[in-house]
């Protein structure tokens, strides 16, 4: 026993410990005299800018101490609820894959299903699983439990029919209302970001808030009708405060209109849900998940609840970052993406299938995408220990970090007068639109990096064929017979209506109203959408375009701009031809008159350029049928005498790829100006 304590104590003496001081003297060494804080601070563009590192003293500047826990973890101690989504075009199939995703470790069910309603239509239409009635609601759920399956419905303004039909259904099965979960993507403040009007006047709009509410706690304790749906933000291009920001502000609108009308504040909080996406941010997704938690905290205390009452949390993959070219490079990004929310402590957590934004999902990406959880749970144990991150200097720092700023950004939206009025003076959406352009900018010149799209791209990888819709869209069908309704509560006699028969078509009138376009919107995209539908025009071209490059002179400036050539214009599709390398300018030239490409791009250093480039574009401007003269690479000091000579475009690090390439797209006649 001593000489363990010895030994135990010698290494400790061996290693003693080093102060913050010292670490930044040796920094500051290293960096020639910079200040590290500026030098090395991270610009995340998620709205805070970390530092390299961070010591034990910072837990001191944080007033707080103990693990983030949460309440819903039934099994671990972070246990979370497998949600998966269903993609399928009737419902027998829907059905049919549901029961086999909770056969194959699945423990929840998310269906979607999304309602239009336009000027001069008698209904409608409906994107998603075709829900029509309340026949259809039954067979999509036939043989499963009600007790044992949480459901989550992602239908939006529809939510509140489909609530009324799961009432229905709880009925007929004589169903315990306290065992039957739920949840119902029903947001009006993201309806009207998105669509620029209200889904109904206002006073309606609140009306309807307060009854599904009340109908929820009265008579589906378990079900929880109001979302909080921040991945909108996520997926609009926001930051990560942004989402913060306005989830806490929508939650801080549905206290403010049911405490109005008379509800407890600890009832309300029963009927609320946050759906948040997850970014490839690693480290701050995981502080994102921990940072809305100590938000609802505060939220809850300014409204006089109980701050111990947990925020329920979903956790969805974004959307915004998935890619249509290499697309198995997708199942890296949500590995990363799952991890993040599962170490956060999200509640329950949705993996989108890797295909699941080009096409429906096969059983292959269905299957990966479940068992992603399975792996985390089963084989990474990331579910045994609460709040996993509790403790990390750097996570607990990025928590506060991002807490402190979405808290001084939802106070900016009170001050204008809660969310909605900030969205009606188009401050929610010029906020977003400011981000969008950064991270596009980003993505533009690789300054944000997509394997396979706008950097290392495959040659071989044809997508033009694969890219089909993943939700089918139907009209919205009405009863034969008129249907008269009225509606004074809305879930209630919805419900009613449908156990009598009622269509989808006949009701949406009370679901949405009519109406033109009043606000700025936002809308929800893919970054790298752009570069991918340029390379989808390419394939859709009669004939792809050919690029030679001609390395020549010094081995080492040709090779890497060579290179570096192959995978700017790889990222349009283009057909790439890239010798090793020609002896002199004749045999180039020779090389241009045999295989006569479009494109030609002058490769060497810019000493040998001097030489090489007006020999060449002397020559090309010669043949009849002149390729488009490219030099790799921007020396500035002669750019102006080899555009006199005949170069048409340069193509350099740091330059904007996506405008460059759209040029060049035009050039060739492959999209019209």
């Amino acid at each position: 026993m001593s000489e363990s304590k010895t030994t135990e104590q010698s290494l400790f003496h061996e290693f003693p410990p080093v102060s913050t001081e010292e670490w930044e003297k040796v920094i500051t060494r290293d960096l020639k005299g910079a200040d590290y804080k500026e030098k090395l601070r991270w610009d995340t563009d998620e709205g805070v800018a970390p530092l390299p590192f961070y010591r034990r003293e910072v837990l001191k500047q944080i007033d707080r101490q103990a693990t983030i826990p949460k309440k819903y973890a039934d099994k671990n101690a972070n246990s979370w609820e497998i949600r998966e989504p269903i993609f399928a075009e009737d419902i027998s199939s829907a059905n049919t894959q549901a029961r086999n995703a909770l056969d194959r470790g699945a423990e929840a069910l998310q269906f979607h299903l999304k309602i239009r309603r336009t000027e001069g239509m008698m209904g409608g239409d409906l994107q998603g699983l075709p829900v029509q009635d309340q026949h259809d609601f039954s067979d999509l759920l036939q043989d499963i439990s009600l007790n044992k399956t949480p459901f989550h419905f992602d239908a939006g303004m529809a939510s509140p029919a489909l609530m009324g039909m799961l009432r229905n259904e709880m009925q007929d099965r004589n169903i315990n209302p306290q065992k039957a979960w739920a949840t119902f993507t029903y947001d009006p403040f993201v309806y009207v970001l998105k669509n620029g009007q209200y889904p109904k006047n206002q006073q309606a709009l609140k009306r309807d808030i307060q009854q599904l509410a009340q109908f929820g706690i009265q008579n589906m304790p378990s079900v929880r009708p109001l979302a909080v749906d921040a991945r909108a933000y996520h997926n609009s291009g926001g930051t990560i405060v942004q989402e913060l920001g306005y989830a806490l502000a929508t939650a801080s609108e549905y206290l403010s209109i049911l405490t109005e009308a008379g509800l407890e504040i600890d009832e309300v909080t029963e009927a609320l849900h946050f759906s948040f996406s997850v970014g490839s941010n690693y480290f701050l997704e995981i502080a994102k998940f921990r940072a809305a938690r100590l938000l609802w905290k505060n939220l809850l205390d300014a409204y006089g609840g109980d701050p111990e009452t947990s925020a329920y949390l979903h956790g969805e993959t974004s959307r915004w970052n998935k890619t249509l070219y290499d697309p198995y490079s997708n199942m890296l990004r949500t590995s990363t993406e799952g991890m993040s929310a599962a170490i956060a402590g999200c509640d329950s957590m949705t993996i989108l299938p890797f295909d699941e934004h080009f096409r429906q999902p096969n059983d292959f990406s269905q299957r990966i995408a479940r068992n992603q959880q399975i792996i985390f749970s089963e084989e990474a144990y990331l579910d045994k220990v609460e709040d996993p991150g509790a403790g990390s200097y750097y996570i607990e720092k990025l928590t506060d970090d991002l807490g402190q700023a979405a808290w001084e950004l939802f106070q900016e939206i009170e001050t204008e007068g809660g969310l909605l009025k900030a969205i009606e003076n188009g401050i929610v959406q010029s906020v977003i639109k400011e981000s969008q352009q950064k991270r596009d900018q980003a993505i533009a010149n690789r300054g944000r990096i997509f394997v396979g799209t706008n950097q290392y791209s495959n040659a071989d990888n044809s997508m033009a064929d694969k890219v089909d819709t993943k939700f089918k869209t139907v009209s919205l069908n009405e009863s034969e017979d008129d249907v008269e309704l009225e509606i004074k509560n809305l879930p209630a006699d919805l419900a009613k209506a449908f156990a009598n028969g009622a269509k989808l078509g006949d009701v949406v009138p009370h679901l949405l109203d009519v109406g033109k376009h009043q606000f700025r919107t936002v809308t929800p995209y893919r970054g790298t959408k752009a570069f991918e539908e340029l390379r989808l025009a390419t394939e859709n071209h009669d004939e792809t375009p050919k690029v030679l490059t001609l390395p020549l002179g010094n081995k080492k400036w040709r090779k890497g701009r060579s290179t570096f050539t192959a995978n700017f214009f790889g990222c349009v599709g283009y057909d790439i031809k890239d010798p090793i390398g020609f002896e002199d300018v004749d045999t180039a030239l020779e090389a241009v008159k045999d295989q006569q490409p479009d494109i030609v791009v002058i490769c060497s250093s810019d000493k040998e350029y001097k030489e090489f480039v007006p020999a060449i574009c002397n020559q090309l401007n010669k043949l009849e049928d002149r390729p488009v003269a490219v030099l790799a690479g921007y020396p500035k000091e002669d750019v102006e005498e080899y555009k006199k000579a005949g170069v048409d475009e340069f193509i350099y690090s740091g330059c904007n790829v996506l405008e460059t390439l759209t040029r060049f797209q035009h050039k060739l006649n492959i999209i019209e100006n």
